[in-house]
């Protein structure tokens, strides 16, 4: 079948019930290639007039797509990840355009996209949507039911949007609801072109729509609409913050934050140290550091520093050395994602006082392509554990390589800040590795690899100010289900 989308069609215009649709407002948003700076396309501005469009379509959707069995429900799924593969090109080059992640490292988005979706098919087939028990209550046969929300949003970051996307809609889908999706104002071009497939797909119109726009229009009137049931948020923690309080004083809606990170990696002395190094040093590459769970604290034992960051340096500066236009195939390192947070990454890195040493990087360099928003990979050493560039989430291609002699110590220290979503272990020793998995207060952790290596069928979310609830895993559905108790009494035979 040949592809639907294509590289010279990008979609502009809301996906409202199904289809093509201008903003009410007139309003567009400006997108620029983060490579040079320059404004290459606009698309269309939702407000607080298309959200209340686009929920009374999806009040409408709900009502269809609600009564379906599971097995139609989950064949549209399926065909919705097989449409995604069929048009994986596009997807991969839209995706890139507007977030300057380089092809070479966006190849993995897709299938990754189409695995989130296949399980979430499983589940919507599979999944009891009842309990059943008769042991507490003589005389009564009660029941738990799971019940779908009806009307749900998703606001979803701009560094992965396809997967943030499948993550949202595919246990929204799954569970029931119909869903509302916001993208990034600064990547919001394959989320419509994914809205776009949803439609080809089966699903009932109106069931997943596609509203591109900025948070304090679009974004808050999502959180304050009292039709919408759920929503289910991932982005920084003040934004976080902000969904929680207009949802709380709204309707009371569902909340599901996946907020930031400050992920530790720990490396001891028994460990190979170049593998140890290169997944360490891949994690902060990705994306040019811009992912929630980026390794950019790192403690390695004293007696193996020099060797570590020996490795660990060759692995950022080769990669490096491929930095260029994020749509050129032998890219290998590209930017970040825009001038605003190009300059908080500039702004963080000049907070850095005498006493900490820059190994590599640090500000912009003169081998970037001119006009970019690029930013090397830079490694501090000798940071104070309270230096704010520690304690912050910067989004960007910076680390803090720390030293420790014990295990009490380092576990102490990597869970001495306010965030908790990955964390890793490198060692050998078994026990150890149990050890310290147990005690890291953080939603994941890698034993002896380290992000992005996640899982659909794993549950996923943070600790602490990282986050409010969990995504994936076996129970993925149930975040976007209601529960009612039903008790039935069994009458008496007389």
């Amino acid at each position: 079948m040949s592809p639907l989308l294509s590289k010279d069609s990008p979609l502009t215009k809301l996906i409202i019930n199904g289809i093509e649709t201008k903003c009410s407002s007139g309003n567009t948003i400006p997108l620029v290639d983060p490579s040079t700076s320059q404004e290459w396309l606009r698309v269309d501005e939702a407000n607080e007039e298309d959200v209340n469009i686009a929920v009374g379509h999806a009040e409408s959707a709900f009502q269809v797509w609600s009564t379906l069995p599971s097995y139609i429900k989950a064949s549209t799924i399926r065909k919705f990840g097989e449409l995604i593969m069929e048009n994986k090109e596009v997807l991969i080059y839209f995706e890139c355009k507007g977030n300057g992640k380089p092809i070479s490292q966006a190849s993995w988005d897709v299938p990754v996209t189409v695995g989130i979706l296949n399980h979430m098919a499983a589940l919507c087939e599979t999944d009891n949507k009842s309990a059943v028990s008769t042991n507490g209550s003589p005389g009564f046969l009660n029941y738990v039911l799971r019940e779908s929300f009806g009307v749900t949003a998703g606001i979803i970051p701009w560094n992965v949007p396809m997967i943030m996307f499948a993550s949202k809609v595919g246990p929204a889908v799954a569970a029931g609801n119909a869903i509302i999706i916001k993208p990034s104002e600064k990547a919001p071009l394959t989320s419509l072109l994914l809205g776009s497939l949803a439609t080809q797909a089966g699903f009932s119109p109106g069931l997943i729509q596609v509203l591109p726009g900025y948070g304090p229009s679009a974004g808050a009137a999502l959180a304050r609409h009292v039709k919408i049931r759920k929503i289910s948020f991932t982005g920084s923690v003040a934004t976080g913050r902000l969904i929680q309080e207009m949802a709380a004083k709204s309707n009371l809606k569902n909340v599901s934050l996946e907020l930031g990170g400050k992920s530790p990696n720990i490396i001891f002395q028994d460990v190979d140290i170049p593998s140890a190094a290169s997944a360490c040093a891949q994690s902060i590459l990705s994306g040019s550091g811009q992912t929630c769970f980026a390794a950019s604290r790192i403690y390695v034992h004293t007696s193996i520093k020099e060797v570590f960051l020996k490795f660990y340096t060759e692995v950022l500066e080769l990669a490096y050395q491929g930095i260029g236009h994020h749509l050129e195939d032998k890219t290998t390192y590209g930017p970040v994602v825009d001038r605003i947070q190009f300059q908080r990454v500039q702004e963080l890195l000049k907070q850095g006082d005498n006493s900490e040493k820059i190994v590599i990087g640090g500000g912009s360099s003169s081998s970037a392509p001119a006009g970019g928003y690029f930013i090397p990979p830079t490694i501090f050493t000798s940071v104070a554990d309270s230096a704010e560039i520690n304690i912050r989430e910067i989004f960007g291609p910076i680390v803090m390589v720390h030293t420790f002699d014990g295990e009490a110590e380092v576990i102490k220290r990597a869970n001495d800040s306010e965030y908790g979503l990955y964390g890793a272990v490198f060692t050998k020793d078994i026990d150890r590795a149990m050890r310290v998995s147990k005690a890291l207060e953080v939603g994941s952790v890698g034993i002896n690899c380290t992000s992005p290596v996640v899982a659909a069928d794993m549950l996923f979310g943070g600790y602490k100010a990282s986050g409010i609830g969990r995504e994936g895993g076996p129970d993925a559905l149930h975040a976007w289900q209601e529960m009612k108790s039903v008790y039935l009494k069994i009458g008496q035979v007389e």
